[in-house]
C-alpha cells in the first residue's frame, strides 16, 4: 500500500458499533496501562492522550506540544496527506464536527495516523521508537505545534499486514471514512471527542478538482488507481480476487458507500466481496444461465447494488434488486442481440438506468452508437449518442462529478478517454486487462481535504 491517502469530503456514514471495536478499544487502553499505568490511571483522559509526553523541548506544560497529541502533516510539509516512509497505521474518528457537515448538520471527523517505517526491529505491540527518519520533538521546534515522531502507538485498523512500524511522524484529517478511500483500513471504530476542534490553517485550503478513479481485472489480479490525470497513475493497490476468465464486476453490495469487487464465472456464478482485498467472496451464489452478460446497478435507488444478466444471444435482461440468488424482480428487452449491454446514472436521479452500445460494421468514424435510457426496464431510448470505438472496451462513470454517469472507452493502447470531461489521454492498465471505474465519483486527485 503507498504512502499517499486520497480523498474527497462525501456523504457522512452513521457510527458503527462492533465486537471487533470493542476489541480494538479494549486494546487502546491496554497499550496505555503497559505504557504509561501511572499517567492513564491517575490523570482524566483518554488511552491516546496518556500515552503522550512533551519530549526534548523546553515548554510550558501548557503548551500544544505537551497536550499529548500529534501535529497535522501539513505543518510539517504542507499537504494533508502521510509523507514519504510513513504508512497510515490506524484511525479514530469525532463525532459532531463542524469541520465536517452533513445537509448541514455536523458529522464524524476522521483522524489518520502516519507511522514511520521504522529502520530497527519492532517490541511488543509491532511498534518501536528506533527510526532513522526523524527525531521525537515539537513540530519544527516550536512548542506552539504538537509532537512529531515522539508516540510509539497503533490503532491497527490499517495496514495490518505490515508487523512493525515506527512511531506516529504526523496525522492527516478527513470527512471520509477512511475504509473507503483505503481498502487496508478496517471499519473497527476508535472514538476520541477531545480532538474535536483539533485544526490547523494548512488544512482549509481548497478542494483539487475531481478525478477519475480507474480499475483493472486480468486473470485474477485487481489493479485500483488512486488518481488519474493527464499523466500516468501513480498510485495503485493490487490484490487477486477471482481467476482467470472470470467477468469483473464492482458495485456497494452492502450499502456502506463503497464500490467493491467481484466476478461472475461462466455467466452465472457470482462471486462479490464487500472489501477491495483479497479473500473469500462474501456473497456467493447462481444467477442468470451460462453464457449470460452481467450487469449491476441500484435499481431502485436504495444505495444498495443489484445484479443482473443480459441473456445471451437475446435482447431479454433479468435483474434483482439485491445480490442474492432468486428469480428475477425486473424482465424486459431492450437493445437487439448481439448489443453490448452498459449501466449507469445518466440523469442523477440516484437509480441506475440501462444502455446498450451497438458497433457499426463499416470501418467509418464514430463508429459506435449509445442507446441509453433512465431507468432499468424497457422502452425507447432516452438518449442516443456516437462514440469512437473502443477495443471494444467501453466504460461509464461520472467523470465530472455532477452526479450523472458519463460514457468513456479505453484504446488499446489503454489510454482511457471520456466524454464531457479535460481528463483525457490518460493511460493505465495493460493491453489484455479488463477496465473498469471505481469509485470515480468519491475520489479528488491530491491531499486530503478537510
Amino acid at each position: 500500500m503507498t504512502s499517499r491517502l486520497l480523498d474527497r469530503a462525501g456523504t457522512a456514514l452513521a457510527n458503527r458499533t462492533s465486537r471487533r471495536s470493542f476489541i480494538t478499544k479494549s486494546a487502546l487502553a491496554g497499550t496505555a496501562l503497559a505504557t504509561v499505568p501511572a499517567a492513564y490511571v491517575l490523570k482524566p483522559g483518554t488511552a491516546y492522550a496518556a500515552i503522550c509526553r512533551c519530549n526534548n523541548q523546553s515548554c510550558d506544560c501548557g503548551a500544544q506540544c505537551c497536550d499529548g497529541y500529534t501535529e497535522f502533516c501539513c505543518t510539517l510539509t504542507g499537504e494533508n496527506t502521510c509523507p514519504t516512509n510513513t504508512v497510515p497505521a490506524g484511525w479514530w474518528k469525532v463525532d459532531g464536527s463542524s469541520f465536517c457537515t452533513s445537509t448541514g448538520a455536523p458529522g464524524p471527523r476522521y483522524y489518520l495516523d502516519c507511522n514511520a517505517i521504522p529502520s530497527g526491529p519492532c517490541g511488543a505491540g509491532g511498534v518501536t521508537r528506533a527510526t532513522d527518519m526523524c527525531d521525537c520533538s515539537c513540530a519544527d521546534g516550536n512548542c506552539g505545534n504538537r509532537k512529531a515522531c515522539c508516540t510509539a502507538f497503533r490503532y491497527g485498523q490499517c495496514n495490518q499486514a505490515i508487523s512493525c512500524l515506527g512511531p506516529i511522524v504526523c496525522r492527516v484529517v478527513t470527512c471520509t471514512p477512511p475504509w473507503r478511500f483505503d481498502p487496508t483500513c478496517t471499519t473497527a471504530t476508535a472514538t476520541d471527542n477531545n480532538t474535536r476542534f483539533h485544526h490547523r490553517p494548512c488544512l482549509d485550503r481548497p478542494t483539487p478538482e475531481r478525478g477519475v478513479l480507474p480499475a483493472t481485472f486480468e486473470d485474477g489480479t485487481w489493479t485500483l488507481g488512486f488518481s488519474l490525470g493527464n499523466e500516468s497513475t501513480t498510485e495503485t493497490v493490487t490484490f487477486q480476487f477471482g481467476q482467470a476468465g472470470d467477468i469483473p464486476v464492482m458495485g456497494d453490495w452492502n450499502g456502506d458507500g463503497t464500490h467493491t469487487v467481484g466476478v461472475v464465472r461462466g455467466g452465472n456464478r457470482w462471486f462479490l466481496r464487500n472489501e477491495n482485498t483479497a479473500g473469500a467472496p462474501h456473497h456467493e451464489f447462481v444467477f442468470g444461465q451460462p453464457g449470460d452478460i452481467p450487469v449491476v446497478g441500484d435499481w431502485n435507488g436504495d444505495g444498495i447494488y443489484g445484479i443482473g444478466v443480459r441473456q445471451a444471444n437475446s435482447e431479454r435482461w433479468l435483474l434483482r434488486e439485491t445480490p442474492t440468488p432468486g428469480a428475477p424482480e425486473r424482465d424486459f428487452p431492450f437493445g437487439r442481440v448481439g448489443d453490448i449491454p452498459i449501466t449507469g446514472d445518466w440523469t442523477n436521479r440516484g437509480r441506475t438506468g440501462i444502455g446498450v452500445v451497438r458497433e457499426n460494421a463499416r470501418d467509418e468514424l464514430p463508429n459506435t452508437r449509445w442507446l441509453l435510457r433512465r431507468s432499468a426496464a424497457g422502452g425507447a431510448p432516452h438518449f442516443k449518442y456516437w462514440l469512437t470505438r473502443g477495443t471494444p472496451d467501453y466504460i461509464t462513470g461520472d467523470w465530472d462529478g455532477d452526479g450523472s454517469d458519463e460514457l468513456g472507452v479505453v484504446t488499446r493502447r489503454r489510454i482511457w478517454k471520456f466524454r464531457q470531461t479535460e481528463l483525457e489521454n490518460a493511460r493505465f492498465g495493460s493491453r489484455t486487462s479488463t477496465p473498469l471505474v471505481w469509485q470515480a465519483a468519491d475520489w479528488t486527485p491530491g491531499e486530503l481535504p478537510r
